[in-house]
């Protein structure tokens, strides 16, 4: 007899079990409240950003340039030598492509992995005084900036001017930079600390080269202007990133 109740017992508290486990998957079920409404929301996946149209380009410039590159078609690039500024292997070489006509930093080597190598496009035009224009976006590369007076057969070892600009995200000072490269050394002309440029809208950035005397303009504005005593010869200029992807550029401009 008292095993028979054990039994019953058993049997009773099984039950119970039941019976609250079945109550708890209605009441808490995925995506489902009594009355069959949700409880579990996700927030839903924000949208890609939208790329604006490019700044306008000054009719100044536009009227008489002496290279104009706007990407529009995808052999914009055979007038373009791509180099590596920093040293690289053959198989880590920076790649660049033209994405809805415009040119995009497209990571390094085959597999396309991500590298801080700083690297460079140069157009085919030999430049010495004039104006160096372009437009950049910056998706999530943070560095951007032109190169000019370009002179080398190996991007680490070459002379050359650099105007170097981080985002604001960026902890590194100081955010804006105009740089003298002679041997793959970099020698500082003129600094700002910040605030560093908004990622996710386009920018203009200008290096302007009259003999030794360099000014530089973001968004139109005087940034930084430099005086170098021993000026480096005309040379290649092009746009400026790391092989970090996400940077694109657009609307080249070399003025007189």
């Amino acid at each position: 007899m008292a095993q028979r109740n054990r039994l019953l017992s058993l049997l009773a508290v099984a039950a119970s079990l039941i019976a609250v486990s079945a109550a708890l998957f209605v009441a808490f079920r995925p995506g489902q409240a009594e009355e069959g409404g949700p409880i579990l929301q996700y927030p839903p996946e924000p949208p890609a950003p939208t790329i604006g149209p490019n700044p306008t380009v000054p009719a100044g410039l536009a009227a008489g340039p002496q290279f104009v590159a706007d990407f529009a078609t995808a052999d914009s690039l055979a007038a373009w030598q791509s180099v590596a500024l920093d040293f690289v292997l053959p198989e880590d070489s920076p790649n660049w492509v033209i994405d809805n006509g415009r040119l995009r930093q497209d990571f390094a080597g085959e597999l396309r992995n991500s590298s801080l190598a700083q690297v460079a496009l140069l157009a085919e035009p030999v430049v010495g005084d004039g104006v160096v224009r372009v437009s950049f976006y910056d998706e999530f590369n943070g560095v951007a900036g032109i190169v000019a007076r370009y002179q080398g057969e190996v991007g680490y070892e070459a002379n050359y001017y650099r105007v170097r600009l981080l985002k604001r995200e960026y902890e590194a000072t100081p955010k804006y930079v105009l740089e003298k490269v002679v041997d793959g050394v970099a020698t500082p002309l003129a600094a700002v600390e910040g605030p560093g440029f908004a990622p996710s809208q386009w920018h203009v950035i200008e290096l302007e080269l009259r003999g030794g005397t360099l000014q530089v303009r973001l968004d139109g504005k005087l940034l930084m202007e430099a005086t170098d005593g021993q000026p480096l010869p005309a040379g290649q200029a092009g746009v400026y990133t790391r092989a970090i992807g996400g940077m694109l550029f657009d609307d080249f401009i070399i003025a007189p």
